[in-house]
């Protein structure tokens, strides 16, 4: 066991000398979308295959060597790379700088990249699952003409998101944060010549937008944050980082002019640096603190901190699809499944829970903001969970169903259960990819089938996807053993248990709508499930019987079905810790969210639980789904085929109807939203355009030109002798004027 424990403690490349290549983790897709988007059809299928898998198999690769990297040991010490904001040292971690990549004035970026445990992970699920969605894609995309384009858009995306993922500054990141929502765009909306597919991808593009101007409203006042903070803080605010408090300051100000006040790792050592109060900061700021000059003077760091987060939660809300602008993700269904896999489950919308734990040291700051963020996850959870009741496209209910989960991760995220909450985009990569990768595989072997009431018995047709879907299905439902239980039910708990100061109340109301959440994502997965599966095939099924996919499709399936099992490992308290047992996630994590808890501990503005879960926990869970799916059972197998002919009654066909609707959402987008913008728009249009614009501006200053040439016109006449007669009077009154000039 030491000797294996020892293996994976020793990297096979010295670390130091492999975080200088971070940078091809990102170039291998980049230059595998430029190959195949430029040389594609020139090349042929199958070359374009081997070209786009290859690039990310190559990036997976040196993805392995990097997570491995970062858990180096040598000699009892852990790898480590330095902190250009203070004299220590980050533990776990390796970074590569690679020089300036723009400044303007004493506002300056660098090109660096940094890996830790955190970043190490997503690195593993984007270009692992990412790689298995491209095999996928090589059978499900095979018969499409523009298959070139559509590979080159998918490595397109995954070096945006890698880009994300490996950004050691906001800025970075943003860059990341924009690739994706293009490359996103492209792949949703790649079938252009259906004009609802084209719209498809146009909303996901404008409500991103959205998100993305908060995103950087929000960057600009954590510069101007920090630029404050550096102007008012002493050297006693540099002792919550002991050693010699003059020098620490020092350091921090030069990392500064070094690295810019958009780097993860100065906001870090900002965070530390700032305490909740005026009594802890020994003469210097604290989140109490007014600013005292520039264009946030007069308002508290504290003040500032959580509105820039709570900017940030919106710029997360677009790319996580969470409340107001979760009405995209659906309608993304309209590209292609293996988009769907990629995209929508394991990837992109995960970026806002990413974001929130990599700057997990502020958010602890304000429990405001993080209150917030609990509430939007929960309520979006619920509304998307009631959503896909009544969906029966298959990839709607996935749709909503990622909305519901992706609630659940920003609940953890809001209070404080970071570690939980990257398990579960984790866990919920692996069977969500499996979930709609078989849903594509359904489609795929029953001619494009979308309409669950329309299929029906596919069990015995297509007996790998049945497997693979099944065990996805137990898993996002939260059935033991499987990890979708583990990490669910580890973020009830660490909402239940954890408390934010003046919202204690949200504890005990957020864990119990959890629970119904809970129920009700059981409930519709199952009804999924029994329409697909179980039972008689449809009379209204496009074909008499299913075919199961080729090998290219189903041995992904297998893998992210495994992986849905085996994951449940994190979970368990196998490592030792402080407070007894520790899940393996947690302790993994735990160098990563030191900062958070140090931070947390200090100010006792959130109080942070690290207890597991008990038997009675994990009971009640576990209870709440299996009734909900027996009662799905119940309705669908039973109660509705023997009242088959029989109307509903009409409250249940209101409440169905308003579900299917998905509760007029986009309909109150229009006439609220849409529908004045554009009104206002015609009007700015008819006014501005065409009447100041068009008309006055340029139409006028032609029709001023033209009277004034016509009246011009006629001093030009040709004529000699009229032109000395001007000429004669224009010297008379010359003499006259000097005349009178003389004269007075």
């Amino acid at each position: 066991m030491d000797a294996l424990k020892q293996f994976f403690m020793t990297a096979p490349v010295d670390p130091t000398v492999f975080a200088q290549s971070l940078w091809l983790i990102i170039a291998l897709p980049l230059l595998g979308a430029f190959v195949c988007g430029v040389f594609g059809k020139m090349l042929g299928r199958a070359n374009v295959h081997l070209i786009a898998c290859a690039a990310v198999a190559g990036s997976f690769f040196l993805s392995v060597l990097a997570f491995w990297s970062v858990s180096h040991v040598q000699g009892g010490v852990p790898v480590s790379t330095e902190n250009p904001f203070s004299a220590g040292v980050i533990r776990y971690a390796i970074s590569a700088d690679y020089g300036t990549w723009f400044s303007a004035g004493t506002f300056r970026v660098n090109y660096g990249l940094m890996v830790d445990h955190l970043s190490g992970i997503l690195l593993l699920v984007i270009t692992g699952v990412g790689f298995l969605i491209h095999l996928y894609s090589t059978s499900y995309m095979e018969h499409d003409e523009a298959y070139w384009r559509y590979f080159a858009y998918l490595n397109l995306f995954v070096a945006a998101m890698l880009t994300l993922v490996l950004a050691d500054s906001l800025v970075l990141l943003f860059v990341g944060w924009e690739g994706v929502g293009m490359a996103s765009y492209l792949l949703i909306g790649f079938w252009y010549s259906d004009t609802a597919k084209a719209w498809a991808g146009r909303k996901a593009f404008v409500t991103n937008r959205i998100g993305d101007f908060a995103f950087l409203i929000g960057s600009f006042l954590v510069v101007l944050l920090v630029g404050a903070f550096n102007a008012q803080a002493t050297s006693g605010n540099f002792a919550q980082l002991g050693g010699n408090t003059e020098a620490a300051q020092v350091r921090f100000r030069e990392g500064l002019q070094q690295r810019g006040p958009l780097s993860f790792r100065g906001l870090e050592v900002m965070a530390n640096a700032l305490p909740a109060t005026a009594d802890a900061a020994q003469g210097g700021v604290s989140l109490q603190s007014t600013i005292a000059e520039g264009p946030l003077a007069g308002r508290t760091f504290g003040g500032v901190l959580t509105v820039a987060l709570l900017l940030f939660l919106l710029g997360a809300a677009g790319k996580s699809a969470q409340f107001p602008l979760y009405v995209w993700l659906p309608d993304a269904m309209a590209g292609p499944t293996p988009v769907s896999a990629l995209i929508h489950a394991a990837t992109m919308v995960t970026a806002g829970v990413y974001l929130f734990s990599r700057m997990s040291f502020l958010l602890v700051m304000s429990p405001t903001a993080m209150v917030t963020i609990a509430i939007i996850g929960t309520f979006t959870s619920l509304v998307a969970a009631l959503i896909a009741f009544a969906q029966d496209d298959i990839k709607k209910v996935l749709a909503y169903s990622t909305v519901s989960q992706l609630g659940i991760m920003f609940m953890g995220v809001g209070m404080g259960i970071f570690w939980a909450a990257v398990l579960h985009l984790v866990t919920h990569a692996f069977f969500k990819a499996c979930l709609f990768l078989g849903a594509g595989s359904v489609m795929h072997g029953n001619a494009d089938e979308t309409d669950i009431k329309k299929l029906g018995g596919v069990r015995r047709e297509m007996p790998w996807t049945w497997a693979t879907f099944l065990i996805a299905t137990l898993a996002i439902t939260g059935i033991v053993p499987l990890s979708g239980f583990f990490s669910k039910d580890a973020i009830f708990h660490g909402v239940h248990h954890n408390h934010l100061h003046g919202y204690e109340w949200a504890s005990n109301a957020l864990y119990y709508v959890g629970l119904l959440i809970a129920a009700c994502t059981a409930f519709y997965m199952s009804r999924l499930y029994l329409l697909t599966f179980e039972g008689k095939r449809s009379a209204e099924a496009k074909v008499a019987h299913a075919h199961e996919s080729s090998w290219y499709m189903t041995l992904p399936l297998v893998v992210l079905a495994v992986l849905s099992v085996v994951a449940l490992v994190y979970a368990l308290p196998l490592m030792p810790g402080r407070n007894g047992p520790q899940p393996v996630m947690e302790n993994f994590l735990g160098p990563v969210f030191a900062s958070a808890e140090r931070i947390a501990a200090r100010g006792k503005l959130v109080e942070l639980d690290h207890s597991v879960p008990t038997l009675g926990n994990y009971l009640v869970a576990w209870l709440v789904v299996v009734a909900s799916g027996a009662f799905a059972a119940f309705m669908y197998m039973k109660f509705f085929p023997s009242r088959a002919g029989q109307p509903a009654p009409a409250f249940a066909r209101s409440a169905r109807r308003f579900a299917q609707n998905k509760f007029y959402v986009d309909e109150a987008y229009e006439f609220l939203v849409i529908r004045p913008v554009k009104n206002v728009s015609a009007i700015l249009y008819k006014l501005v355009d065409t009447v100041l614009i068009d008309t006055v501006a340029v139409r006028g200053t032609a029709w001023v030109t033209a009277r004034v040439g016509s009246a011009l016109r006629y001093v030009q006449t040709g004529d000699a002798q009229a032109y000395a007669a001007v000429m004669a009077l224009a010297l008379l009154g010359g003499a006259v004027y000097a005349l009178i000039q003389v004269l007075q």
